[in-house]
């Protein structure tokens, strides 16, 4: 059971293998997004104890339109006999709707399935009744900003304090609240995109190369996330999420191998605390020192890259930012992190991506070492291709689209010397 949960939690109930089974179903429900931590809970009568929370959203449908509702499950020693203590978490965008019937004003939630709670009961069934029941009548409201165009002066408050517009009024997608560690699968967040456009944080210059990690042994992925876990908040509990994902990988590779792909490309808040931000930081790094705690995960995750076919063929990215100037026709660069890239130009249309104005760069890849991950991918709807660290291009031209669009035309070629140690494919 100890290597099922993070480091701790296993003490924290007495129903071990049915909370194991109703945290799992959970994490991996399509309507919610949800993570496991330990927390204290604060009892009214001032005391406290560490608790199970699954922190993050629940997502409902209203009038036509999706939103995710950041909230609290707690899951007391005695659960599943006991029923959880559910709240609303409403972030610094959000008030409780002071109308609502299934939620009081300290944002606990009350529903008719809590109240009749009984052995039978379990946390899936308790969020599709909290999706139903939010969904009629959303549990929040959103905070007047005069940067929704769309709401007209009916919608302002009477008094003198912040106003305040009901969900159904106001075009505003509710997402995580910043002080949670959580993730999203909802590709239209902004942040998640973060991913496909950290373009600007490649260096100008030629490093080192990216040597050591060979020569290290193929482990666990939870032992080889071993020595970054004191600086990269909760990647063990990301990687029992992602190995729980991948019991029955694609392309021949070990339920390890495919954990570790899916592991990098997990983000959750703040996403400056991701995994792969932090690799890809250090991979950028000009000390290569400090690439020796994340050896045993490069030799994870490239033995299981180098296991996938290669892809020759066109990949786009993008940032939006003019990055032109940094880009000469006829120069060479290279791209010292890892690098996603979508094979869909369309997906960078999306507003969250590139969007359809102001300063924006896309890059038009012909790459020859790319590595279709869509099977191994936390997010499979964005059709990701993973370029591996060090890789070298050069600039084939730039041409400019008008409307603040630069479009820039890279080729991948082979350096000189070796910039990483990689098996052929």
């Amino acid at each position: 059971m100890s290597k099922q949960f993070p480091n701790g939690i296993e003490k924290m109930v007495v129903q071990q293998y049915l909370v194991l089974r109703d945290v799992k179903q959970v994490i991996s429900s399509s309507i919610s997004h949800l993570i496991l931590k330990i927390q204290p809970y604060f009892y009214n009568n001032g005391t406290s104890v560490d608790l199970l929370c699954l922190c993050g959203t629940v997502s409902i449908q209203h009038k036509g339109n999706r939103y995710n509702i950041p909230v609290e499950i707690w899951l007391q020693k005695d659960y599943p006999l006991v029923a959880p203590l559910v709240y609303v978490k409403p972030t610094s965008n959000m008030y409780i709707a002071s109308a609502s019937g299934n939620v009081n004003q300290d944002g606990l939630v009350v529903l008719s399935y809590l109240e009749s709670w009984h052995h039978t009961s379990n946390l899936y069934n308790l969020l599709r009744a909290m999706s139903e029941s939010f969904s009629k009548s959303p549990p929040v409201y959103a905070k007047f900003s005069p940067h929704y165009k769309s709401l007209s002066n009916s919608n302002a408050s009477s008094s003198g304090t912040a106003a305040s517009v009901s969900l159904s009024n106001i075009p505003l997608s509710i997402t995580h609240s910043p002080t949670y560690s959580s993730m999203s699968n909802n590709v239209s967040e902004q942040k998640q995109t973060h991913r496909f456009s950290d373009i600007g944080a490649e260096p100008r210059r030629m490093l080192l190369p990216i040597q050591g990690f060979e020569k290290m042994p193929l482990v666990s992925l939870e032992k080889a996330i071993r020595p970054v876990a004191s600086f990269v908040p909760d990647v063990e509990q990301m990687v029992w999420i992602a190995k729980e994902n991948c019991h029955r990988p694609k392309d021949g590779l070990t339920t390890d191998e495919s954990a570790s792909i899916m592991l990098y490309t997990m983000q959750w808040e703040p996403y400056e605390k991701s995994f792969y931000v932090k690799l890809n930081t250090t991979l950028r790094a000009s000390v290569r020192e400090q690439l020796k705690p994340w050896f045993l995960y490069l030799r994870l995750i490239i033995n299981a890259l180098q296991k996938l076919p290669s892809t020759h063929h066109v990949v786009y990215r993008g940032i939006k930012s003019d990055l032109t100037a940094q880009y000469s026709q006829g120069s060479t660069i290279v791209w010292w992190g890892f690098s996603s890239c979508t094979r869909s130009i369309e997906t960078l249309k999306n507003e969250c991506f590139l969007g359809k104005k102001g300063k924006r760069t896309l890059f038009h890849i012909e790459c020859a070492s790319g590595k279709n991950i869509q099977s191994h991918s936390f997010y499979a709807q964005e059709d990701e291709v993973l370029l591996p660290p060090a890789r070298q291009f050069e600039v084939i031209g730039c041409l400019d689209q008008g409307n603040g669009l630069q479009i820039i035309q890279l080729r991948e070629t082979q350096p000189e010397f070796p910039l990483i140690k990689l098996n052929s494919s």
